[in-house]
C-alpha cells in the first residue's frame, strides 16, 4: 500500500508542473503593468540563467538577476540554498491561482565567520499557469553622495525590483 501511494505522490508531482521563481532589479523605474507585457513572449528560466537578464526583449534588457529557482509546482514549498558565502531560503504557499511566497537572500560579510546580511522579499498575488507574472515590484528613488579624487557629488538613484513567477505544467 506504500509503494501505491508513493507512486500516486511521484506521479502527482510529477503532473503539478514546476514553478519559477525569480527576482530581478532594474536600474530604472519600471511598472508592473510594462513588465507583464514584455514578459508575454519569454520563458523565465531562459531570461535568468546568468547574472544579467538574456532577453531580446528591449525592456527586459539590463536587469541583474538577484535570485532564480525552480521548483515543484505543489501547493506549498520550501527549498533552501547555498552557494559559497551566500543562501537563499524559500517558503510558499500556492492554492488554486493564487501564490504567497517570502525568499530570504543572505550573503557572508566576513569570511571565515558566519555573519550574514540578510534581506526579505515577499509576494502574494494572483497567478495563471504559463505565462510569467509580476507578484512584487518595489520602486527606489534616492541621492547617494560619492566622493572620487576629492570632488563631491550627489549622484540620484533608481532601480526597481521585481519578484516574478512562472508556472509551466
Amino acid at each position: 500500500m506504500r509503494i501505491l501511494f508513493a507512486i500516486f505522490a511521484l506521479a502527482l508531482a510529477a503532473h503539478a508542473g514546476q514553478l519559477d521563481l525569480a527576482i530581478i532589479q532594474f536600474p530604472e523605474v519600471k511598472t508592473a503593468d510594462e513588465l507583464n507585457t514584455a514578459l508575454a513572449g519569454v520563458r523565465l528560466t531562459e531570461i535568468t540563467n546568468s547574472n544579467r537578464t538574456m532577453t531580446g526583449e528591449s525592456y527586459l534588457k539590463g536587469g541583474y538577476v538577484l535570485f532564480a529557482q525552480s521548483l515543484p509546482a505543489s501547493s506549498r514549498f520550501a527549498s533552501s540554498t547555498r552557494i559559497s558565502n551566500s543562501r537563499a531560503d524559500v517558503e510558499g504557499l500556492f492554492t488554486g491561482s493564487r501564490m504567497d511566497v517570502k525568499i530570504t537572500l543572505s550573503e557572508g560579510v566576513e569570511a571565515g565567520l558566519r555573519r550574514f546580511a540578510s534581506r526579505t522579499y515577499s509576494a502574494s498575488a494572483a497567478l495563471a499557469p504559463g505565462q510569467p507574472r509580476v507578484l512584487s515590484i518595489r520602486q527606489v528613488s534616492g541621492r547617494t553622495a560619492a566622493a572620487i579624487k576629492g570632488q563631491a557629488s550627489v549622484k540620484d538613484t533608481n532601480f526597481c525590483t521585481a519578484i516574478i513567477a512562472q508556472v509551466a505544467r
